[in-house]
C-alpha cells in the first residue's frame, strides 16, 4: 500500500513539472551583472543576460524596457525554439553619472511567467574636473561659476553679500569691472586687475534699506574687461525682499493689521482671445492698525493691476482691480499676481486669474 502511495506522488509530482513546462519558459544564466568600477570618461559599457528556452514551445521576447533612460539594450527578436538560446544585451552610459548605480531591465516574453527583472550594478569613477567644469561661464577670456548674484528671502533691513569665482583664461592681464549697477548694489571685484589664470571673486553687496520695495527683482548689470564691454556680456541680480516683522513686540503683533480677501482666485470661463477680462479683488482690514499695500507684482505683462494709493484704516475695505488681455493667447490660462503688505502673518497674498482662451473665428 505504502509503494503505490509513494508512486502516486511521484507520478503527480512529474505530471506537474511536465505541464509547468508545456509552453514556453525562460531561464537565464544570471540576473545579475556587477560592472564594478568603470570611469566616467571611458564611455559606454555593456553587457550580455544569455536565456535558454526550456520550455516546450518556441519563446518569443515582446519587450526589453529599462527603469531609466541611462540604460539602453539590444536583444533577440526572432523566436527561441525549444532547448535554444536567446540574449538581452544592456548597455550603461556613465557620463555625467559619477558614483555607485543599480539599474532593472524588465525583459517580457509569453513565457509561462512573463517577466524577468534584471539588473546592472557598478560603481563609476568621476573624471578630473577642468577648468570649464568648475568655471562654466565664459566671457570673453574670463570663466565664471555662474552670472547671476542670487539674494533669496532678504529682509528689508538687512544688508547681504554674495560672490561670484572668477578666472581669467587668458594669457595676457585682465582688469575687470561692472556696468550699470543699482544703487542698491555695491560691487568689488578682487583683485581688479587678474593676472594669466589668476582666480578672483566678483563680490555684491546688497543694501535693502536701500531698495524701498518688496518681492521678487532683478537687475540686470554688465560686464567690462579692459574697459570694454564685450557681446552677452550679462550678470543678473536677482533678490527677493520681504519686510521685517523681528522688532514687534507681543502685543505690536496683537493690534497689527489684517487683511482678508473675500476671494483670491477667479475664473472668467470661456473668452474669445483678443477680448479683455477684469476683476476686482476685495479685501478687509480687519486689525486694530493701518493696513498698507506695499506692492502689486503681475507674473507677466497680460496683466495689469491698480493697488490702492492710501493706507485702510482698520473695519475698512478696498479692492485691487486686475486686468487679463487674451491677445495671442489660446487654451487654458492662469496668471498670479503677488500682493505684498504690513500683515507680519500674510505679508505676501497670491491672487490667481484665469479661464479658457478660444481662438477668434475669422
Amino acid at each position: 500500500m505504502k509503494k503505490i502511495v509513494i508512486y502516486l506522488l511521484l507520478s503527480l509530482l512529474v505530471g506537474t513539472a511536465m505541464s509547468q513546462q508545456d509552453g514556453p519558459n525562460i531561464v537565464f544564466e544570471n540576473l545579475t551583472h556587477n560592472f564594478d568600477a568603470i570611469n566616467e570618461e571611458g564611455g559606454k559599457v555593456d553587457c550580455k543576460f544569455v536565456f535558454t528556452n526550456t520550455g516546450s514551445q518556441p519563446l518569443v521576447i515582446t519587450r526589453v524596457q529599462a527603469t531609466c533612460g541611462c540604460t539602453t539594450s539590444d536583444y533577440t527578436r526572432q523566436p527561441v525554439l525549444s532547448g535554444q538560446k536567446g540574449f538581452i544585451q544592456v548597455v550603461y552610459d556613465p557620463i555625467h553619472r559619477p558614483g555607485p548605480f543599480a539599474k532593472t531591465i524588465n525583459v517580457y516574453s509569453n513565457a509561462i511567467v512573463p517577466t524577468t527583472v534584471l539588473t546592472i550594478r557598478g560603481n563609476v569613477t568621476p573624471k578630473p574636473r577642468t577648468i570649464e567644469d568648475d568655471y562654466p561661464r565664459l566671457i570673453e577670456t574670463v570663466r565664471m561659476k555662474n552670472n547671476q548674484f542670487s539674494f533669496l528671502n532678504v529682509k528689508h533691513t538687512e544688508t547681504v553679500q554674495k560672490e561670484i569665482e572668477i578666472i581669467n583664461v587668458g594669457d595676457k592681464p585682465t582688469t575687470i569691472e561692472l556696468d550699470n549697477v543699482p544703487t542698491y548694489l555695491s560691487i568689488n571685484v578682487t583683485p581688479k586687475t587678474l593676472q594669466p589664470n589668476e582666480k578672483g571673486l566678483m563680490i555684491a553687496t546688497l543694501n535693502a534699506n536701500d531698495l524701498n520695495d518688496f518681492g521678487f527683482l532683478v537687475h540686470r548689470m554688465y560686464l567690462k574687461i579692459n574697459g570694454v564691454r564685450p557681446q552677452n556680456s550679462m550678470i543678473s541680480a536677482t533678490a527677493v525682499i520681504k519686510e521685517d516683522f523681528s522688532h514687534l513686540t507681543q502685543k505690536e503683533l496683537e493690534i497689527a493689521p489684517v487683511i482678508e480677501f473675500e476671494k483670491t482666485d477667479h475664473d472668467f470661463g470661456t473668452t474669445k482671445a483678443g477680448t479683455v477680462e477684469s476683476h476686482e479683488y476685495k479685501f478687509k482690514n480687519t486689525g486694530k492698525t493701518p493696513l498698507v499695500i506695499r506692492k502689486v507684482r503681475t507674473g507677466c505683462g497680460c496683466t495689469a493691476s491698480t493697488p490702492p494709493t492710501e493706507s485702510i484704516q482698520p473695519g475698512a475695505s478696498s479692492s485691487i482691480v486686475v486686468t487679463f488681455n487674451s491677445r495671442g493667447r489660446k487654451g487654458r490660462q492662469a496668471q498670479y499676481i503677488d500682493v505684498y503688505c504690513n500683515d507680519p502673518k500674510k505679508s505676501e497674498v497670491k491672487l490667481k486669474i484665469g479661464g479658457i482662451v478660444e481662438e477668434a473665428k475669422e
